[in-house]
């Protein structure tokens, strides 16, 4: 069973799933450290790979999080909407 098994994604965004395994470790931290990323593209032979690789884990975890907040407001919505309905 992978580590995103339970994660829950629309069938559009199922890529996710696949971008989230690519993520470095360092990106999970509790705290976002961005030292070593800077140290990593300031040493490293290929600035512009590094940077690269750099954006679009960026990227992915942004589409993530829409969908976790996308996601969250829909619940929230829909146990508004129920509540709405139980108080009529």
């Amino acid at each position: 069973m992978g580590m995103f098994d339970g994660f829950p994604l629309p069938p559009d965004k199922e890529y996710l799933r696949d971008d989230l395994l690519t993520i470095r470790e360092s990106w999970a931290a509790a705290r976002f450290d961005s030292l070593p990323h800077v140290v990593r593209i300031l040493s490293s032979k290929d600035r512009e790979g590094e940077l690269g690789v750099l954006k679009e884990q960026r990227d992915i975890i942004e589409d993530v999080v829409d969908e976790v907040v996308h996601a969250y407001h829909g619940g929230f919505n829909k146990a508004i909407q129920n509540y709405s309905q139980i108080a009529e």
